[in-house]
């Protein structure tokens, strides 16, 4: 049995983020520790910044804390991860103050575009020139930033190629409707179709239906529920839950010496890549530590009222909330202001003060960081789409795109820029060009 399970640890760890730290690490001695003793031992590792961030990543789940092994399990994270694309090697690497600012097209807002040096194209035609390529991009909610920003993108990079024209679709988070626009794209005979499904399983059939018709579908952010997809371009999820955790971790020792307190969580929907990615690290992660709680766990659709009715019931239920973890920024706004609403800021043991783990880096949030009130923010930027559109024109060109294209991580946000277990962090007004929401 024991060497079944040892079996099992290596085989988890040869598809590593970075396959190139893990022969360095003994991952059957990391499964055995806990606590104190496992941030003792890697510390030896002397892992810095990406390394230190993908050694993390690739912790498998521990049984120290039986509640959260217990939640990992029974939710299946696992099957998440294990078809999530992982970068190979050392990957891409974001550079703080990189990227080009332009305007969104669709909302006239501000935005830094931090992914223009990935699969690029210059202004003009693309193709064949004297094919005139007629796309779709069907994405849920634009009355949500976050999406609004990301079609932002998509469109300013469509509107660069005199012959592309780009029809933006919003199915308002109803996933029949999103199914009923492909059908209807493919009876248009569209050339290509870019979807953000806001869930995997009821994307199968539609993007099964648009392919069989020979016409390409690229996904941005999240999975669908297709094998046979062109391209799906995928972001830094893993890394935001790791260091949702990473930053817990860090400031309860910070606070007490001790990894102790209870967690709330308010979560994106069920089934969700976003929810499940991060939430599964997060718990890997939290694993090793016994002391840590989960009292509840929530789930919305990234609805800011439903955060905050959510928050409110639990700080009625529970009189000792030390951390709410939110998977999205919506969930973190609303986190605030049922915090603000209850008075309960500082209602901690001795005083401290109640730890928002938020994601997304939306501008009001980062304002948010700035008067104490969200403690750490793992950025996902919504400006993905314009990488999605060159990926999917790339296609439409005949070149070979590998399937899985997938974003550098991203350095999380503290209000001030520190070191969090060999990882330097950015601060809020280093990160402030790149927020989302912004005017």
């Amino acid at each position: 049995m024991k060497l079944i399970k040892l079996l099992l640890i290596l085989v988890a760890t040869t598809f590593t983020y970075n396959s190139a730290i893990s022969a360095e690490i003994d991952w059957a001695k990391v499964n055995k520790l806990q606590g104190k003793a496992l941030l003792s031992y890697v510390e030896t590792l002397e892992l810095k910044n990406q390394d230190a961030l993908n050694f993390w990543k690739n912790v498998p789940v521990s049984k120290a804390n039986s509640q959260v092994n217990k939640i990992f399990r029974d939710e299946a994270f696992a099957i998440y991860m294990n078809k999530y694309p992982r970068v190979r090697g050392r990957g891409a690497q974001f550079t703080a103050g990189s990227g080009i600012n332009v305007v969104g097209p669709i909302s006239k807002q501000n935005l830094r575009l931090p992914f223009v040096d990935i699969h690029p194209l210059p202004e003009g035609p693309v193709g064949d020139l004297e094919k005139h390529y007629n796309i779709a991009y069907t994405i849920h909610g634009l009355s949500h930033p976050w999406l609004l920003n990301n079609a932002d993108t998509a469109q300013w990079e469509a509107d660069r190629h005199s012959n592309v024209t780009l029809s933006v679709l919003d199915p308002e988070f109803d996933n029949d409707k999103q199914a009923k626009q492909i059908d209807a794209l493919i009876k248009e005979k569209v050339d290509g179709i870019l979807i953000w499904p806001m869930q995997e399983a009821p994307t199968g059939p539609p993007v099964d239906r648009a392919l069989a018709a020979g016409i390409p579908v690229v996904s941005v952010d999240r999975l669908v529920g297709s094998r046979k997809i062109d391209a799906q371009v995928t972001g830094n999820f893993p890394a935001n839950g790791t260091q949702q955790a990473l930053y817990l971790i860090h400031r309860l020792l910070k606070e007490t010496g001790k990894v102790k307190g209870t967690i709330l969580m308010i979560r994106k929907p069920l089934g969700s890549t976003a929810d499940s990615m991060r939430t599964g690290h997060f718990l890997k992660v939290i694993s090793y530590f016994p002391d840590l709680t989960i009292l509840q766990s929530y789930h919305n659709s990234s609805s800011r009222a439903d955060s905050l009715n959510q928050v409110s019931e639990a700080l009625g239920k529970y009189p000792n909330v030390d951390v709410i973890f939110c998977t999205g920024a919506e969930q973190g706004m609303g986190a605030v202001l049922a915090v603000d609403q209850a008075g309960r800021w500082d209602s901690r043991k001795d005083g401290r003060r109640i730890m928002v783990l938020s994601n997304d880096d939306l501008f009001e949030a980062l304002q948010s960081m700035e008067e104490g009130k969200i403690a750490v923010t793992a950025p996902y930027t919504p400006l993905l789409g314009g990488l999605g559109i060159r990926v999917l024109l790339k296609i439409l060109a005949g070149e070979k795109i590998p399937k899985n294209v997938a974003t550098p991580d991203l350095p999380m946000i503290t209000i001030d820029g520190e070191e969090i277990f060999g990882i330097k962090t950015i601060s809020v007004k280093e990160w402030i060009p790149y927020t989302y929401g912004r005017m």
